[in-house]
């Protein structure tokens, strides 16, 4: 026997009449459709209502977590666009990949929590190891959103100038200590006399170093001049003279009673300096302009496609594997 069809006008009454407590007995009477007919027709719709609400919830959920998704990945993008030029001299600062290692470790979302683990547990390596692993997800996830969008060579650019900074730097660090060294044996005992004056502090290595950060400060800066002199002496109250960089604050590399071995041993600390930045060498510097220029370059690229407002649109037109369903 066929079920009979109950039309919109009889559920809704039926409905209605159910909401205000109707037994099925009276919504028969009311509707004239069969009490079986009719409690099956208002399970049918409830059921249908149930899977309104859950459907409903779901996408809710979907919005919630796909917006705290976007916000993940606006968050990783503005920490990339922070990438700038390492301020330490390259031969003691990592490289690039090592660089980039240490980035993914930061807790660039600053909302993960970790329970409390013993003492001598291996907790702080599985803190990192997990933080690491969940910013190169998201980074895998970024790169699949803007595919096409962000031109993230820039990146890769970035690695290469850096890492071409490195044995350049070494390079220069050999050559200035040959330079130096040359300059300072053009007076008899000097370096010997230094080492004597400065109880034991060796000024051969002390006047390279500093040569070699006001040099890499320069090209940072953008305000190298072979013209200027990279040391200078200052008096002190006491007698003494002290050897320090020009222009950096408390930065005495060497002191000295004497005051004319102090301004000789400044003197032909810039004229080695000079030699480095016009001489043979100068082909090594302008490798490391090009490549701190490159840097720049891909900093500054990055930043902008990585902007916000760059950004949150190509990441709400587009999808990738982490992105909710």
């Amino acid at each position: 026997m066929r079920r009979r069809l109950v039309s919109d006008d009889e559920i809704n009454s039926v409905i209605r009449l159910k909401q205000l407590g109707a037994s099925w007995l009276k919504i028969e009477e009311k509707t004239r459709v069969p009490r079986r007919t009719a409690k099956r027709a208002y399970e049918d719709w409830q059921k249908e209502q149930t899977f309104a609400e859950l459907k409903e919830s779901r996408r809710e959920v979907a919005a919630e977590a796909f917006r705290e998704h976007v916000n993940s990945l606006i968050k990783l993008g503005r920490f990339l666009a922070m990438l700038d030029i390492p301020i330490g001299v390259p031969t003691a600062a990592p490289d690039a990949a090592q660089f980039l290692d240490r980035l993914w470790q930061s807790n660039i979302l600053g909302d993960v929590e970790y329970y409390q683990l013993p003492q001598g547990s291996a907790g702080t390596d599985r803190e990192s190891r997990d933080i690491s692993r969940q910013n190169r997800m998201l980074f895998e996830s970024l790169r699949e959103h803007t595919r096409g969008q962000v031109g993230w060579q820039a990146l890769k650019e970035w690695e290469n100038a850096w890492d071409n900074c490195r044995p350049l730097y070494a390079r220069l660090q050999k050559e200035a200590t040959k330079v130096v060294q040359n300059f300072l044996a053009q007076e008899s005992d000097l370096e010997k006399r230094n080492r004597t004056a400065n109880q034991g502090v060796d000024a051969l290595t002390q006047i390279v170093d500093a040569l070699l950060r006001a040099i890499w400060s320069g090209i940072l800066e953008d305000t190298l001049d072979s013209e200027r002199d990279l040391l200078e002496t200052i008096g002190r109250r006491g007698g003494d003279t002290d050897l320090t960089r020009t222009g950096v604050g408390n930065s005495t590399l060497l002191v000295f009673s004497d005051k004319n071995l102090a301004e000789r041993t400044a003197h032909l600390g810039n004229q080695a300096a000079k030699n480095l930045l016009l001489g043979d060498n100068k082909s090594i510097i302008d490798s490391l302009k090009k490549d701190i220029s490159a840097m720049r370059r891909a900093t500054e690229a990055l930043a902008e496609m990585l902007n916000p407002l760059v950004l949150r649109p190509v990441l709400l037109r587009t999808r990738c594997n982490l992105c909710p369903a």
